[in-house]
């Protein structure tokens, strides 16, 4: 399930940075495949959704720490790629149980598998509980976890994500030296922490607000989030928790002016109208300057 979750998380990124409809359509088909038939809300995520060979039993193995982390972000990218809510939900929903299952309340960090219930133990060094941390060759799964929460704290002010998230980054910091480039991923969760998440909302139809949404996008920068609404989505039913209080509040919706709004740290600045303040204010907000 992990790699599906990669692969329409690198889908969705394709897509919005290169303006190409049928690469979003694909990796949202993918991702709603996995929500419906691979995620349960009692038995959680599942680790295989489908095999190859159709003579084979049908087994619901359960998820991995990997699966957990690559699923919640897929879906995080999958609502800044569309304003869907669900998928919004989807991921808290995902990410409360990758807690719940995987992290480690002594020590902080994250396990990669669950702690087997009843009497029967896996064998050998299967039954050894690791807590994964090196890139080898997909990101590693307390690094993404610590992403994930990183991200979700920035929609929604819930301190316990951004508690567990600094608790995973600061069990590492003592050897995340030692792994060079294979360290990567957690140099990536160390700017989410340490950087504002940065959410760009693009509110309007047409062509105005297609160009502003195009200067949102052009900036690089690994904390920033693009997310555009159209008038009828700017209502705080639509919208993470915040958001909902300022988003609706803005103007320029009542005037059918498409407009957009930089919110960093919990705060949002004025609205910005044009493309060219937009890309100028952006570069400031992101330090690029």
């Amino acid at each position: 399930m992990g790699w599906n979750a990669l692969c329409i998380s690198a889908y969705l990124e394709a897509a919005k940075v290169l303006a190409l409809d049928s690469t979003r359509h694909f990796g949202l088909r993918s991702l709603d495949r996995i929500l419906a038939e691979g995620w349960h809300a009692d038995g959680g995520l599942l680790h295989v959704l489908a095999y190859s060979d159709a003579a084979a039993g049908r087994r619901d193995v359960p998820a991995v720490l990997d699966d957990y982390a690559f699923t919640v972000v897929a879906c995080l990218d999958a609502y800044e790629s569309t304003a869907d809510l669900s998928y919004f939900n989807f991921a808290r929903r995902i990410a409360d149980a990758m807690v719940d299952r995987f992290f480690d309340t002594v020590s902080g960090g994250f396990f990669d598998t669950v702690h087997p219930a009843g009497e029967a133990q896996p064998l050998g060094v299967l039954g050894t509980r690791r807590k994964p941390f090196q890139d080898s060759p997909t990101p590693a799964g307390n690094s993404v976890a610590a992403i994930a929460l990183l991200r979700l704290h920035a929609y929604t002010h819930e301190q316990g994500y951004y508690d567990k998230a600094e608790q995973t980054i600061e069990m590492l910091a003592g050897v995340a030296g030692r792994y060079g480039l294979f360290a990567a991923t957690y140099g990536i969760a160390g700017v989410h922490l340490s950087q504002p998440h940065t959410q760009v909302v693009v509110i309007g139809n047409g062509e105005a607000a297609q160009q502003l949404d195009s200067s949102a996008v052009k900036p690089f920068s690994v904390s920033k989030a693009v997310l555009k609404l159209s008038y009828e989505q700017a209502v705080a039913q639509n919208l993470p928790p915040a958001l909902a209080e300022t988003i609706p509040q803005v103007p320029a919706i009542q005037e059918g002016r498409a407009t957009a709004v930089i919110c960093s740290g919990f705060s949002c600045q004025p609205p910005i109208f044009n493309p060219e303040e937009l890309a100028r204010t952006l570069q400031r907000t992101l330090g690029h300057e």
